[in-house]
């Protein structure tokens, strides 16, 4: 869905910031930790372990809700 002025104004300033966040997190590319197994990385938006270093469960599926709550339907 088009980014719209309405499709913004469905998300809380909070929520809007959260998503920005979230989204420059996941477009960055973290190196694997010295520390974590191979094929593991840091989430780039809260530094938990993940695999390949993308996103957590958790921030991905935050990042989710996010996104449907914007795409709602009012």
């Amino acid at each position: 869905m088009r980014r719209t002025k309405s499709w913004w104004r469905r998300l809380n300033r909070y929520e809007r910031a959260e998503l920005v966040a979230l989204e420059r997190a996941s477009n960055s590319f973290t190196g694997s930790s010295p520390y974590l197994p191979e094929g593991c990385g840091d989430c780039p938006s809260c530094s938990t372990p993940s695999m390949s270093g993308a996103l957590c469960r958790d921030c991905s599926e935050r990042l989710e809700r996010i996104l449907k709550k914007a795409e709602a339907m009012p």
